[in-house]
């Protein structure tokens, strides 16, 4: 609902004219009101989107009635009502309707390592305890709220975005060129890393303590440690009906929280499965919601055309935003600005353009679907491991580790024995398709220090009691894609949005929602071909049937819209930071010619070089695009 900035200086005052810079830069995030706070060595500056109680007693930083706690924050704790009974019990009176108040008193009150387990909702926080001069850095626990953190010679510098802390007099702005090389081979970056110098994002599920020179992290939710095989196997017993029908209670729970709302609020729906159940079941909390799409040029009008049959068979309004070429090149420089980092999935231009409409059409909040394919098994390649590996366990029990089969498998590798023990230690590299890349083996330390490699054994090996090595497979392959897949969507979701001043909720990551996802047993999700099974049997309760059985699209772009762009690259600022010489350069791009995602993807990065590298306008480069785009087409 906001943005939130800040820094600890241990040399001289934190000054309300740096504040008000960081805030400058993130003011997109909260145009409603804006606040600010220093006490010495610490200032905390908060701009606000209000989406609860409207009133100015939801103003920020918001400090208790006796001064020792002070509290700027992002975000929306849904059960906050719940909590603040709760506290109520304790002594504490409140002033406002606000989750904030609720979200101070809670942290002050039990101390945030404790509060923060407590909280159902998406979160980022700030929050200074006078009575021990620590100030505590949160995120919720799969990230959906982002922060980031940086450390200078001076100061530690915190804020919602990265623009925010490049705006600090401290900070520097210098890309992290290991970073950057692996976003570019991966598509994503894991962890912590950004692919700026000396700034993290903090990561989900923990806290950062500060208190005069040192910090400390403490997680409180992290899927390898935290999710139970013993649980997954105590519900091997459970019917698939007992399980559907509590999937649809905490579902419509969910959606009925996020919907808690005191300015206009909308629903993304592309006519997915997804998108299309929130809708069902926003349309029932609020008879008169209305819905968004992108209508995409060149993709035939698919994607509008299915969540058109959708929004008519659930009478619902839906608005639909044409997205032409000219739009895409306008806001694709924009999107990187907003997202801090090259975009390389162009279907987040089109969420900026929806952004756009929606803001335009008054709405300040809006339901998207996200996190279902991770919790619930919808994607093909969490399907693909889990055939590999049952061909894998067959091909284990038929063909022996003995003297005849190594012989016969020397003549026909087909007739090798496998080792699966060997096999684990990398258990999704055929699904990588790592020849594509050409990372295999020992290749994967020169990136990301073969960190994701090293996570999904992990994973691997967190499952081993399941008894089926293919369940074993699709259900680590499903928390993998939570770690990397679903970070990386909640993170530039949460800025085409926040750019327009629209707050994006996603209620399949409510935290009930979360711990049952988690511990479902495999047949729940993946049952004789059908993916995500639990959330189709709902939709076939709520859905058109061609709806629900059409093959899943995903939300994307047509490569036609940045054919005939290589050009751009030549001579440009990428080619110079990756040392590409400048005899080579045609020969290097007729390569990507021929291959249209890593093209977007080096084209991205060439912008995010100009814009914050280079200080270049997202107008002109939009409009340089647009003219070799028709120059190419003509």
């Amino acid at each position: 609902m906001c943005g939130i900035a800040g820094y600890l200086t241990r040399k001289g005052a934190a000054e309300y004219a740096v504040l008000n810079l960081m805030l400058d830069r993130i003011a997109h995030r909260g145009p409603d009101d804006r606040g600010v706070w220093t006490d010495g060595h610490v200032g905390l500056g908060h701009v606000r989107l209000s989406l609860l109680d409207l009133t100015d007693r939801g103003h920020q930083p918001a400090m208790t009635p006796d001064g020792t706690g002070v509290l700027v924050y992002n975000g929306e704790v849904y059960n906050f009502s719940e909590l603040r009974r709760l506290l109520e019990q304790t002594g504490v009176r409140f002033n406002s309707r606000s989750d904030t108040e609720v979200v101070l008193h809670a942290l002050h009150t039990w101390g945030p390592e404790r509060a923060v387990t407590l909280f159902n909702g998406m979160f980022a926080f700030a929050y200074f305890n006078r009575r021990d001069g620590t100030l505590w850095l949160g995120r919720d626990r799969l990230g959906i709220k982002p922060l980031y953190l940086a450390r200078t010679a001076s100061s530690l510098v915190f804020g919602s975005e990265i623009k925010a802390l490049l705006a600090h007099p401290e900070m520097a702005c210098r890309p992290d060129m290991h970073a950057l090389v692996t976003q570019l081979v991966y598509e994503r970056l894991d962890g912590g890393w950004t692919l700026f110098e000396g700034i993290e994002s903090i990561q989900p599920g923990t806290l950062v303590r500060m208190r005069g020179e040192t910090s400390h992290t403490i997680t409180y939710f992290d899927i390898l440690r935290d999710i139970d095989p013993q649980r997954i196997l105590a519900g091997a017993g459970m019917s698939f009906m007992s399980a559907a029908q509590r999937f649809e209670e905490l579902f419509h729970s969910s959606v009925e929280r996020h919907l808690i709302c005191d300015a206009p609020i909308a629903v993304l729906c592309s006519g997915g499965l997804d998108s299309s159940l929130i809708t069902a079941a926003a349309k029932e909390h609020r008879p008169g919601v209305v819905a968004y799409v992108a209508d995409i040029a060149g993709m035939g009008g698919e994607e509008a055309a299915r969540a058109g049959r959708v929004c008519d068979h659930l009478g619902v309004e839906l608005r639909q935003v044409p997205v032409e070429i000219a739009d895409f090149y306008r806001l694709w420089p924009q999107a990187i600005c907003a997202n801090d980092q090259p975009n390389y999935f162009a279907q987040n231009v089109a969420a900026l353009a929806v952004a756009d409409a929606m803001r335009r059409d008054g709405f300040k909040a809006v339901l998207a679907g996200d996190g279902a394919d991770e919790l619930f098994g919808g994607y093909a390649w969490q399907a693909d491991a889990y055939r590999m590996w049952r061909r894998r366990r067959l091909h284990a029990a038929w063909i022996r580790d003995n003297a005849l089969f190594r012989l016969l498998g020397r003549l026909n590798p087909l007739l090798a024995p496998l080792n699966l023990a060997a096999l684990a230690e990398r258990p999704f590299a055929h699904v990588h398709h790592p020849g594509e890349s050409g990372l295999a083996g020992p290749k994967i330390c020169a990136v990301d220090g073969a960190k994701r490699h090293l996570r999904e054994a992990a994973l691997f090996r967190r499952l081993e009691s399941l008894p089926l090595h293919e369940e074993r497979a699709f259900l680590a392959r499903s928390c993998e894609d939570v770690y990397v897949h679903l970070a990386e969507m909640l993170r530039t979701n949460d800025r085409m949005t926040m750019w327009r001043s629209i707050e994006a909720r996603v209620p399949f990551l409510d935290n009930e929602l979360i711990d049952f996802g988690l511990h479902l047993p495999c047949r729940m999700k993946y049952h004789r071909g059908v993916t995500k099974r639990l959330v189709h049997a709902l939709a076939l309760k709520r859905l058109p049937q061609d709806i629900v059985r059409r093959p899943k699209i995903g939300f994307h772009a047509p490569s036609s819209l940045w054919s005939g762009l290589a050009d751009f690259l030549l001579g440009g600022r990428l080619a110079e930071l990756l040392k590409w010489r400048s005899s080579d350069q045609q020969a290097i791009l007729h390569m990507f010619r021929k291959h249209p995602r890593m093209l977007y993807r080096l084209l991205s990065t060439e912008l995010w070089v100009r814009i914050y590298l280079h200080g270049e306008s997202p107008a002109s480069l939009g409009e340089s695009m647009l003219q070799l785009r028709l120059k190419a087409g003509s």
